[in-house]
């Protein structure tokens, strides 16, 4: 009796014990349980009910789940059409949908605890719920926009009123968390997310300091607003029938006081994107084609879900962001588009002066203005919050009054201490202005020609993007978007003085002087992130843009075809060729073969390279070696000057090396001005050829696979909170920074997509992940190994369930 007793008081202790959090440990009972932990979500990606009763419904809707599990939903109204997207992508993606809401607005530290604090301060300091309030209050103007938005908002809570506790996502239990109730305001967080990862890497800081410790000439040389040789999105000698009136001041203002760079201000600088289109006139069918691959942060469950919407007044397809209603990049019965990152300046910091200590006035045009003050409470797991005051000028906040390097806080609590700065830095960000980007999508997912695709992206503010497009009626077309201001030239890349009015923003360049073209003759469109346009363009639009290798690789691929097939577009996708191996390789080589010292190793090496392709396939040994080397050339050359990338300076775009190395071989940059000697380029590639050669031996013994780049470099799939086990990690692929196939270590291309638009539409695509955000599902991750072959599907469209070969439920009204 006493070992049942005592047994039975174990049980509960233990189950008490694991159902406890300590320490901002996830309470393992809840993970571990049967019934309610990770073994009741193993097939919890099913909707078991084949007939689900909605009473918010007007009219029966379909839902069919295809073979890759893609949701086809047939309504027979716009609400009922956004109400039930909503419930399927909650269904799918609520935990992914919550979490990146929690993030955008600066409230991780409610589910993880204090590390997370200097992300979540940071987030309230740039004005991230402030941006997405102005936003929602400008679409609630749009009775189309708003309607919606509510009813898709309802599905969203519709799915979250019905989870029990066996069917609560991993990662809350995981985490130690429930979800709450879905709110417009968090649909347009999600958007403001997507704004700054597409435009928060902003140069302004790091140049006003690069030009404070160099001098303008060391920019200009180092950092050029337009890069040579590069190829425009807008072909050279284009006309442009307008004129830029704005003007800069006599006495430009530079800051001398100190200057913080925060890392959260340096997203990876691959993000970018690819997409192109081709005219019938170029193409084996007489039909036009189109492609896009954008390259973003690669993560399980996956940024994009894949979604069919069909009602009387929309028959759209693509994919979407989990969290907002319509799609983003996709095709309906007319037109297709897809887009890359426009890379426009939309975000300028300004320096203000206080009247007082008090700071509640701040001087602007010869006048005192009131400051206004924002109190951000920041909750912590396990921690009493603690209070942040933001304060507000008409720039934007006030980011920088404080430390951001350091993880103070407030002075309410004094766990964190607190470090005043000498600058009091303002942020002012197109995504803070009231826009309607739903209105935007919704417009493009209707449209059935060019003038009214183009008309739709008026409504198109942040981020600025290159839309590319192709219609059945055989129009190929890119719009370069977004409400960029009105700028003298090179205003903006570096700090301004908030106090003048001449640092002002202009009104937005009108939406009919955006760089665009329509059919060009040349047959085909393009876009890879580089300048859209050439010196000739009378506004200032960035200092930003980089040389775009992928570009000039596209272009020369495109330029081979005229019976252009959608296999065609598929592989230049996949195209893994390297512009930089193929300009500097060459004559590296000739500079290993002249050095007197070489050894057998050398010419092993050099016969091997000899032969390379500049092809970073999985497989490619050569492809490690000249990373690895190219990688040492860059340190040694930049390192003595700009110290570790990204840390108080930036190095310059590999172009520039580039350049310095086939004209410049003397330059003063590849001295190393830390050494007596003066060191060229020939010094600086026969020492990284050393080193790669014994850098590489030491650390992956005599040449085996783990020298192939795929093993070597690898890329990492990690879950969006880095759960250990729920991501998938070193796989092997092909491709690079700045190639065609921008596949990197945790980035890439995350959707490929081409589609020819023919009297019967085809349209192959895939993304790294599938469309399930339940780990234990078999939907999960299924489309990994697929995208990591480069292997494509063919995505099913039409207009009717009947034709939709899948697993149906029925959707009524109570």
């Amino acid at each position: 009796m006493l070992k049942k007793i005592i047994g039975i008081a174990s049980t509960i202790f233990l189950i008490t014990t694991l159902n406890i959090s300590f320490y901002n440990l996830p309470p393992l009972g809840k993970f571990l349980d049967p019934f309610n932990g990770y073994c009741a979500l193993i097939n919890t990606d099913e909707i078991n009910d084949k007939t689900l009763i909605f009473p918010e419904l007007y009219n029966v809707v379909e839902i069919v789940y295809d073979s890759l599990r893609v949701p086809h939903i047939f309504a027979k109204n716009e609400h009922d059409l956004f109400f039930i997207q909503g419930y399927v992508t909650a269904f799918d993606r609520l935990w992914q949908m919550e979490f990146q809401t929690y993030a955008a607005a600066g409230r991780l530290s409610e589910i993880i605890g204090e590390k997370t604090i200097g992300y979540d301060r940071f987030q309230r300091r740039i004005g991230m719920v402030y941006a997405a309030q102005n936003t929602l209050e400008e679409v609630k103007k749009d009775s189309n926009s708003y309607a919606n938005l509510i009813a898709y908002t309802k599905g969203v809570n519709k799915y979250i009123e019905s989870l029990n506790e066996n069917k609560i996502p991993l990662e809350y239990k995981i985490l130690n968390y429930k979800p709450e109730k879905w709110t417009l305001l968090k649909t347009s967080l999600l958007l403001k997310k997507m704004a700054w990862m597409l435009t928060g890497r902003n140069t302004d800081l790091v140049y006003t300091r690069l030009f404070n410790d160099f001098g303008e000439e060391v920019l200009n040389e180092l950092f050029p607003i337009f890069p040579n040789n590069f190829e425009p999105i807008i072909p050279r000698g284009t006309k442009f029938n307008f004129i830029n009136d704005k003007k800069p001041p006599n006495n430009l203002y530079i800051p001398n006081a100190d200057i913080p760079i925060n890392n959260l201000l340096f997203p990876d600088k691959n993000i970018g994107s690819n997409n192109w289109a081709m005219h019938g006139t170029r193409t084996k069918n007489g039909t036009t084609l189109l492609s896009n691959d954008p390259h973003l942060g690669l993560s399980l469950p996956s940024i994009w879900y894949m979604t069919h919407l069909n009602c009387p007044t929309i028959n759209v397809m693509g994919v979407t962001i989990p969290g907002a209603p319509g799609i983003v990049i996709g095709f309906n019965d007319n037109i297709s588009w897809g887009v890359t990152n426009g890379n426009d300046d939309v975000m300028d910091w300004y320096d203000i002066k206080f009247k007082t200590s008090k700071r509640e006035e701040y001087f602007y045009d010869n006048n005192w203005l009131p400051i206004i003050r924002r109190i951000e409470e920041i909750k912590i797991k396990n921690e009493r919050s603690f209070y942040d005051t933001v304060l507000y000028t008409h720039h934007g906040p006030i980011v920088w009054d404080y430390d951001m390097q350091t993880p103070a806080i407030g002075a309410q609590n004094s766990k964190y201490k607190i470090k005043q700065t000498s600058s009091n830095r303002a942020l002012k960000w197109i995504a803070h202005e009231p826009s309607n980007e739903l209105k935007a999508f919704f417009g493009i997912n209707k449209s059935s020609n060019y003038n009214e695709f183009i008309s739709y992206l008026n409504y198109y503010k942040c981020p600025g993007q290159n839309f590319v497009y192709a219609d059945k009626k055989g129009d190929i077309g890119i719009f370069h978007s977004g409400s960029q201001p009105i700028k003298w030239y090179k205003q903006g890349i570096y700090i301004q003085d908030g106090g003048d009015t001449e640092y002002e923003w202009g009104e937005p360049i009108p939406h009919s002087q955006k760089p665009q073209i329509k059919n060009p003759r040349l047959g085909y469109v393009s876009s890879a992130n580089q300048h859209p346009v050439d010196q000739t363009y009378p506004y200032f639009l960035s200092g930003g843009f980089w040389m775009s290798y992928r570009g000039i690789e596209i272009n020369r691929n495109l330029d081979t075809l005229y019976n252009a097939t959608i296999n065609d577009m598929k592989n230049i996708q996949l195209n893994n060729k390297y512009g930089v191996a193929k300009n500097m390789l060459p004559f590296m080589l000739d500079i290993i073969i002249n050095d007197s010292l070489i050894n057998h190793n050398d010419t092993l090496w050099i016969s091997k390279l000899s032969k390379w392709n500049y092809d970073y396939d999985k497989s490619s040994i050569e492809a490690t070696f000249f990373n690895t080397w190219l990688n040492k050339i860059e340190e040694l050359t930049w390192f003595d000057n700009f110290g570790k990338e990204d840390s108080i300076y930036i190095w310059p775009n590999i172009n520039i090396l580039d350049e310095l190395a086939s004209n410049k071989p003397n330059s003063k940059w590849f001295d190393n001005k830390l050494t007596k000697k003066t060191e060229t380029f020939d010094d600086i590639v026969i020492k990284s050829f050393n080193h790669t050669l014994q850098y590489l031996k030491k650390y992956l013994g005599d040449i085996n696979e783990s020298w192939e780049w795929g093993n070597y470099r690898g890329t990492d799939i990690n879950h969006i909170a880095k759960i250990p086990g729920l991501g998938k990690l070193n796989l092997k692929t092909s491709g690079g920074p700045e190639i065609i196939n921008a596949t990197g270590k945790t980035f890439g291309p995350s959707f490929r997509y081409n589609i020819e638009m023919g009297d019967i539409i085809k349209t192959i695509g895939i993304y790294p992940g599938g469309q399930s955000g339940y780990p234990g599902s078999l939907y999960y991750d299924n489309f990994v190994d697929d995208w990591v072959n480069g292997l494509y599907y063919n995505l099913n469209f039409d207009s009717s369930a009947e034709n939709v070969k899948g697993s149906n439920v029925i959707c009524v009204p109570d």
